[in-house]
């Protein structure tokens, strides 16, 4: 008997886990299916419904999921970039780029800000 119990605990050592596929979200697919003007809507509503300030969402990018959540990232016109996470019940928590490192959530994955110098020269008609 105890042959057969080794021999049982020796193959559910053996094999391998089982690794978890993500969990679909619908909420998120439907989100990535609109175009881009509804779906920046639906973004900048989210960062807004957050109290955070968002003029228009002008770049928007779909990260992929991490833990149960889906990521995106959003950077807004003439405010921050945020983090976008969005739980399989549709709920949305967003936080500034520049506080994901320190609160260990994925990174935004935004291209750097182009820089607009001022030359100080004013051009006129």
């Amino acid at each position: 008997m105890k042959p057969i119990l080794g021999l049982a605990a020796m193959l559910v050592l053996a094999t391998p886990a089982v690794a978890q596929r993500p969990v679909a979200n619908p909420f998120s697919d439907k989100l990535a299916s609109l175009k881009d003007i509804p779906r920046r809507a639906v973004l900048r509503r989210a960062i807004l419904d957050s109290n955070l300030w968002c003029d228009r969402v002008s770049q928007d990018l779909r990260r992929g999921t991490w833990r149960n959540l889906s990521v995106w990232n959003a950077r807004c016109g003439r405010g921050a970039d945020y983090g976008v996470f969005i739980g399989q019940d549709q709920s949305v928590q967003v936080r500034p780029c520049k506080d994901l490192a320190s609160l260990k959530l994925p990174r935004c994955a935004l291209p750097p800000r182009a820089v607009v110098q001022n030359t100080g020269v004013r051009q006129t008609r």
